[in-house]
């Protein structure tokens, strides 16, 4: 039996010790591959913790972690306690495994890592867990403790290989695909589909907002069919019959399903995609109410949404100048995230503070940014973080304005000088930008020398 975990700093160096593919240039490249033959040895000595409860499980290029919170949320108006297993996490590791959106405690992380740590040694070596697999054992191992009505779980990356893909859900969802990734996951949204495609399972239904004729369309249609798996169309089976933009800010939301009708939900969130990302979350979690014997009437979905908010997604911390923080980090979602602040915000001016991947596309995301005003580019700490100077020069060279400020902190107060008290800061490009920018607003609202804002 190994020696249980006593404290966060020795949990911390064993986690610094573990191969962490979120940050390892080399797997992102496509020259390091995964399999699922570790986490199936862990599962099996740990008594299948995954197959405590049932499963809402989640995949998409983007949108998926929304649609998984929103999933989980309204998991709460059938039964609770709800486990949410999300990634990547924005200040805090403890944020990516909550059950009723509180992050899990230290005695608990601690007490499941230490289950983890004591597997190995249960048998012949499998190898330490990676980063991700290591956090996905230990979301099983704290839902099983607190007995959730249902665990959510969002893949980290692709589905197939994705070390979540253990489970055995009641139902999937794939919220869209999209070119990303493309060295590990295929270079074609095919390929990558098929690889999103893998989480679907024999007999559990499929929520998308893939339409047919699209080239993402074909494999999943494929894998539904040969699973047995009834496939639920967003547009066709989840509609969004309305949608306002309220004064306040947030949505007012009409969702009709095969189901039930839901009319007037609220959404504290901006962004007109969170109406189709609620749309795919109503699907699933109706499926859970069948699994569960129950249903999900519309005033319980109505209260259950109230007052919710997705930290990173378009949210604003700050004011004079107002700051708003998008961990989009895709092509798409950084149209979107322009598009909703310039709709959501209004401003005299905005300054863009930047900062990418530098597998992304750096050169789509350069002619993107070039026509949205000032661009401060910046890094994050991380090995896969694209040079700043290298940002700055793709910019300028579609034309736009930037300049690079290496020290993510400096950046955030030049970008503040710049928007002065009547303009928008708008943090994109990365949820590690998005989180970073988010603790030092919450730490140190107003910068140095400067007036006290509100946020």
């Amino acid at each position: 039996m190994s020696e249980p975990i006593r404290s966060r700093r020795e949990l911390d160096e064993l986690l610094r010790s573990s191969t962490n593919y979120e940050n390892l240039p080399e797997f992102h490249a496509g020259r390091v591959r995964t399999d699922l033959e570790r986490m199936l040895v862990y599962t099996e000595r740990l008594g299948h913790p995954e197959r405590a409860s049932p499963v809402l499980h989640v995949t998409g290029t983007k949108g998926k972690g929304s649609t998984a919170s929103l999933a989980a949320r309204l998991a709460l108006a059938l039964r609770a306690p709800v486990g949410l297993h999300t990634s990547p996490h924005l200040e805090r590791l403890e944020e990516r495994v909550a059950v009723d959106f509180e992050p899990i405690d230290e005695q608990d992380l601690l007490a499941a890592a230490g289950e983890v740590v004591a597997a190995r040694a249960a048998g012949p070596d499998p190898g330490f867990p990676t980063f991700f697999e290591f956090i996905t054992l230990v979301a099983f191992l704290h839902f099983r403790r607190r007995a959730v009505a249902c665990a959510v779980h969002e893949v980290g990356m692709g589905g197939t290989l994705d070390a979540t893909n253990v489970v055995s859900p009641a139902a999937t969802a794939i919220t869209n695909v999209a070119l990303e990734h493309a060295a590990v996951l295929g270079g074609t949204v095919e390929a990558i589909a098929a690889e999103k495609a893998g989480i679907i399972k024999p007999g559990a239904p499929v929520v998308t907002g893939v339409r047919p004729g699209e080239p993402a369309w074909e494999p999943i249609a494929a894998a539904a069919a040969r699973a047995a798996a009834p496939l639920l169309l967003l547009g066709r089976d989840l509609r969004v019959l309305r949608l306002r933009r309220c004064a306040g800010g947030g949505l007012e939301v009409h969702v009709r399903t095969a189901r039930g009708d839901y009319p007037g939900l609220r959404l504290a969130l901006c962004g007109a995609h969170q109406a189709e990302n609620l749309a795919l979350a109503i699907g699933l979690v109706e499926i859970l109410a069948e699994k569960l014997g129950c249903e999900l009437a519309a005033p319980a979905a109505r209260a259950a949404l109230e007052g919710f908010t997705l930290p990173g997604r378009l949210e604003q911390l700050g004011s004079d100048p107002v700051i708003v923080i998008d961990g989009a980090h895709t092509l798409e979602s950084l149209r979107l995230a322009l598009a909703e602040a310039r709709l959501s915000f209004a401003a005299a001016r905005t300054i863009v503070l930047f900062a990418m991947a530098g597998d992304k596309d750096l050169a789509g995301a350069a002619r993107l940014l070039a026509s949205a005003g000032q661009v401060i580019t910046t890094a994050y700490e991380s090995p896969r973080a694209a040079d700043p100077g290298l940002l700055e020069r793709l910019i300028r060279g579609s034309g736009g304005s930037a300049q690079a400020v290496a020290d993510p902190g400096e950046a955030l107060e030049r970008a503040r000088d710049l928007a002065g008290r009547d303009g928008l800061v708008l943090v994109v490009g990365s949820m590690y930008l998005a989180g970073c920018a988010r603790s030092r607003l919450r730490a140190c609202p107003e910068p140095a020398g400067g007036p006290r804002r509100s946020v």
